[in-house]
């Protein structure tokens, strides 16, 4: 049995796996892909030089650390992890199962797609879903925000303190009964749509307009960027049927990223500590591979336990 299982190969996974290695654990890292969402850019029109991402080049180290001890790492899907005597059972496509005395779970969350026409071919070239992530390269640009949720009106509010224009697409009037979203409606620079919904994503190379609709009556906005926030889905289910998850799906933890469930542990977008930035899923998964060890480290070896 192993001391530890990690799945998932994001920042924060990668962050726990480093930090296991450093005190010598017999871990597994088991991942789909390696690397998660770093380096995720946008390319806007006009663009002179490739965004620069904060956290990426210590995503690139850590993955390149954890690349040198190949035989901790398991390409491959993770289809059920359930409980078993002394630990967890994490079953697996291809390499079976494995067990281990703890688990972290990092495998992050994946935004409902906008599905209108344009959506598909400009996501990297203007449109992407995380508004936080690159609001810095729209200063003294046009952008807009499509959603209501909490992620949505902080991403907005973050973009009006330098943008020129920010257009807030909100779904419902009610939706703007979040006190977020009352401030966004007195900000000179903000224009909130209420009950608009977009049709179309207009760009050649990148994204140049955004048409939206309401009770038959469209608009055209110029914008330099579109962000979409519809809602995120948490890849929690492996373990949802284990550990306490909130009404969306992450997985609750506690300061020091535990779970409901003793011996697992859950870091970065999965997480109810959600935070959507490289440096902070680094930060998360390593707190969890600290807390991992402190959990084994506490632990009564099974010979010790057993003697008179």
């Amino acid at each position: 049995m192993h001391d530890l299982i990690i799945i998932g190969g994001g920042a924060a996974a990668l962050a726990a796996a480093t930090y296991a290695l450093g005190k010598r654990l017999d871990v597994v890292m088991v991942y789909e892909h390696l690397g998660g969402k770093s380096g995720w850019r946008q390319n806007l029109t006009g663009q002179e030089q490739p965004e620069d991402l904060p956290g990426e080049e210590a995503a690139r180290l850590l993955e390149r650390r954890v690349s040198g001890a190949p035989a901790r790492l398991r390409r491959d899907r993770v289809v059920a992890v359930q409980r078993v005597a002394g630990g967890f059972a994490v079953d697996c496509e291809q390499h079976g199962r494995m067990q281990a005395r703890t688990l972290i779970v990092a495998t992050g969350a994946r935004p409902t797609p906008l599905l209108v026409p344009g959506a598909a071919e400009l996501l990297g070239q203007g449109l992407g879903y995380s508004v936080t992530t690159h609001a810095h390269m729209l200063a003294g640009k046009r952008a807009a925000v499509l959603g209501a949720t909490a992620r949505a009106l902080r991403g907005a509010a973050e973009l009006a303190q330098h943008a020129a224009q920010v257009y807030l697409i909100v779904p419902t009037i009610t939706d703007m009964a979040a006190p977020m979203a009352r401030a966004l409606a007195d900000r000179a620079n903000v224009e909130v749509l209420p009950g608009y919904r977009v049709a179309e994503v207009i760009g050649s190379a990148s994204v140049e307009a955004l048409v939206v609709t309401r009770d038959g009556a469209m608009r055209r906005l110029v914008v330099d960027a579109a962000f979409v926030d519809i809602g995120l889905m948490p890849n929690s289910s492996i373990v949802a049927a284990l550990v306490e998850t909130d009404g969306a799906g992450f997985i609750r933890v506690d300061q020091h990223t535990a779970t409901s469930v003793p011996g697992i542990f859950a870091a970065g977008d999965v997480a109810t500590t959600f935070g959507e930035q490289v440096l902070i899923a680094i930060g998360d998964g390593a707190r969890a591979g600290l807390a991992a060890y402190d959990y084994l480290l506490a632990q009564v070896p099974a010979a010790a336990a057993g003697a008179d």
